[in-house]
């Protein structure tokens, strides 16, 4: 019996997957991103590193125009943001207008 009931729970979670969140690194080199566009899964982080000679200030725009600050970001600091959420974003620095990442999540 217990070897049946041992047989059954293996079985069981042998069919249990388990979804792991992955990092996206982007650095930050000339005044930009390393990156034109991503594509993530909900649940996935974007992790910016400033390569740069200057500061840097991330902001990610989501469909509807609201901005997430993510704060100034000096040469060689790291910022994360976890996309939490299915959608359309436009990651920008809020100091060099030029500098602009497409990032779809799904």
């Amino acid at each position: 019996m217990k070897n049946a009931l041992l047989l059954a729970a293996v079985s069981i979670l042998g069919f249990v997957s388990v979804a792991y969140a992955a990092d996206v690194n982007v650095s930050q080199s000339n005044q930009q991103f390393s990156e034109d566009s991503l594509k993530m899964k909900a649940g996935d982080t974007i992790v910016f590193k400033n390569a740069d000679t200057v500061t840097h200030n991330v902001q990610i725009v989501n469909s509807d125009g609201d901005a997430e600050d993510k704060g100034l970001q000096k040469p060689g600091e790291i910022i994360k943001a976890t996309m939490a959420k299915a959608g359309d974003y436009k990651v920008r620095c809020g100091i060099h207008p030029g500098m602009k990442i497409k990032v779809t999540v799904e």
